[in-house]
């Protein structure tokens, strides 16, 4: 049994911002393994070091801005001096991974960055179409990371 944490990020009341908390919601609904732990913060902040030091595969997920609407990008993540923490607002997962790293002595063996580019990001509560379209993509990439066995 794999320990995994699956971090969402994002603003439900804008629009397409929102999309990682309904992936989220979507994988919790297909049955993942118990041991997998969801958590679903606006932002990603310092506080989060800490569970991430005791999981061995971390899946972030958020909304993204720089590919057509719909789009799936998976992207693995390693620790990272070079990104900032952003205060006590918003950190980027490097920075976390980094972190949890320095103050716990450990980081996760895998950590990867899923998106779901959006097309809108106004004040809104629905998702525009392409990205509920692109929610059960995103939801079988995410079980397939996390079904793939941690070497010892």
């Amino acid at each position: 049994m794999i320990k995994a944490l699956v971090l969402a990020c994002g603003n439900s009341l804008r629009g397409d911002d929102g999309v990682a908390l309904q992936v989220v919601n979507d994988l919790q609904k297909t049955g993942c393994d118990p041991a997998t732990e969801f958590r679903w913060p606006q932002q990603w902040t310092p506080e989060l070091a800490e569970p991430i030091s005791k999981a061995e595969v971390v899946v972030f997920v958020d909304a993204a801005l720089d590919a057509p609407a719909g789009s799936i990008a998976c992207t693995h993540l390693l620790p990272n001096r070079s990104t900032s923490l952003g205060g006590t607002h918003h950190s980027s997962p490097e920075s976390l991974l980094l972190l949890a790293e320095e103050l716990y002595g450990k980081r996760p063996l895998r950590a990867y960055l899923v998106t779901v580019a959006g097309a809108a990001f106004e004040l809104e509560e629905n998702l525009s179409d392409p990205v509920r379209s692109a929610i059960p993509g995103a939801v079988e990439r995410i079980k397939a990371l996390l079904s793939v066995s941690v070497p010892d």
